[in-house]
């Protein structure tokens, strides 16, 4: 369905009751999201931790950013390849073994004490993570019309920035006052102990019969795989999709990965000042989602916003390398995530009108997997672009270059999305 035929569409009137059911569905893909996220960016803080590198043996910045170029470069995968249970099991049963999973992982990680094994939790993480998004994507489109599609993607996507700006100065405390592997237990009990029971009792898969009837929310069948492969690959649209995502996700990942490090060793700023700056961010990040979201529903020009978003958030991160002061260039990151975070929300919406109804999940993993592929590269390349350097600014100039040459892969759908 296009866009202009979406916003033709009367908004129907829905009762109390089925408004509370269908944004409690949001709410529970957010506290998955949320807590997930605090597993994927918590070996960031350690990258400069002198304990952690003593205890599993390593302290090159090209290592250090392997072990998270590890785990989204499996992430990316497992969506690619296995986001499809979201549209088989269902979301309520996928994202429930997500947070089983994770949090024998996470206990496994607080007591490992070797490179190597730390290496390949992080690569488990990332291949149980990978259907994540993909089952979220396939619970708001069963359970909300396509015009409050891009708010419901905004308010569940802001687990991510979320994640981080709750995640980075917890992480820190937990480490500063416990150790290290503190952090890896408080997260395998957060995932084993709130977020797996909430999960699995109140997360339901398809919305009653009374909801989905009062929202007129459309039904089609899940398609055999290799007609949907087919679906897709004659859409000239849909592939325009992991070429921005591949943008975006690059500097989320980069971004995560360096921040803590850059705030500490570039800037010199104290570990009070290094939580305030890592969690800034992502303030502003969940800011920009929900503003994204709106106007993108609002306006119907969720393609132009998209396009802005990314752009603007590689011209923030040039100004940081270019700011003499230590506060402007910690602001100017903060602006530039705030910009990014127009990306997601705007960016899954646009994806629900492209993709059928019945390969949700499939579909976003394919192009969510791709981008992941692509963006798990970047904290080893600016690592090693660090190293060699000797100097942040070459791994920001490269978040620069790949924000702004992918977010043009957005201005072929501006007059139709």
């Amino acid at each position: 369905m296009h866009e202009s035929s979406v916003r033709s569409l009367p908004l129907p009137a829905l009762s109390s009751s089925g408004v509370r059911a269908r944004w409690m569905v949001s709410f529970l893909l957010l506290l998955a999201v949320t807590t997930a996220f605090f597993d994927r960016i918590n070996v960031a803080v350690l990258f400069t931790n002198k304990e952690f590198q003593s205890d599993i043996g390593v302290s090159n910045p090209a290592l250090m950013g392997l072990l998270m170029t590890a785990f989204v470069f499996l992430y990316g995968a497992s969506a690619f390849l296995f986001s499809f249970c979201g549209d088989i099991f269902g979301p309520r049963k996928t994202l429930s073994a997500i947070a089983a999973i994770l949090a024998g992982t996470m206990a496994f990680m607080g007591a490992v004490s070797s490179y190597p094994l730390m290496l390949g939790a992080r690569m488990l993480l990332g291949i149980t993570e990978g259907p994540q998004f993909g089952a979220a994507n396939a619970a708001v489109k069963r359970w909300f019309p396509p015009r409050e599609q891009g708010l419901a993607n905004a308010f569940w996507t802001i687990g991510s920035p979320l994640g981080s700006a709750l995640g980075f100065p917890l992480v820190l405390f937990l480490v500063t006052q416990f150790g290290w592997r503190s952090s890896f237990y408080a997260l395998a009990a957060l995932n084993g102990l709130i977020v797996l029971p909430v999960v699995w009792f109140f997360l339901k898969d398809k919305p009653p019969a009374d909801v989905a009837s009062e929202a007129k929310l459309p039904t089609e069948p899940t398609l055999p795989f290799r007609e949907a492969i087919r679906v897709l690959a004659r859409d000239w649209r849909f592939w325009l999709l992991p070429v921005y995502n591949s943008g975006a996700l690059i500097y989320l990942w980069g971004f995560n990965s360096w921040l803590p490090t850059y705030l500490q060793e570039a800037r010199h700023f104290d570990l009070a000042h290094t939580g305030f700056y890592s969690s800034l961010p992502f303030v502003l990040m969940v800011i920009g989602q929900l503003a994204a979201g709106w106007i993108g529903d609002r306006t119907g020009k969720r393609a132009a916003v998209c396009f802005a978003a990314l752009f603007l958030a590689g011209v923030f991160v040039y100004f940081a390398a270019l700011a003499p002061d230590a506060s402007l260039a910690a602001w100017c990151l903060a602006l530039s995530a705030g910009f990014w975070g127009g990306t997601t929300p705007t960016l899954f919406a646009i994806g629900m009108q492209i993709i059928p109804r019945g390969i949700t999940s499939m579909g976003f993993g394919l192009y969510a997997g791709f981008g992941n592929l692509v963006g798990s590269a970047a904290p080893f390349i600016m690592g090693m672009l660090i190293g060699s350097a000797g100097n942040y600014n070459a791994g920001l100039d490269f978040l620069v270059l790949c924000c702004i040459v992918l977010s043009l892969a957005m201005l072929p759908l501006v007059r139709t999305h």
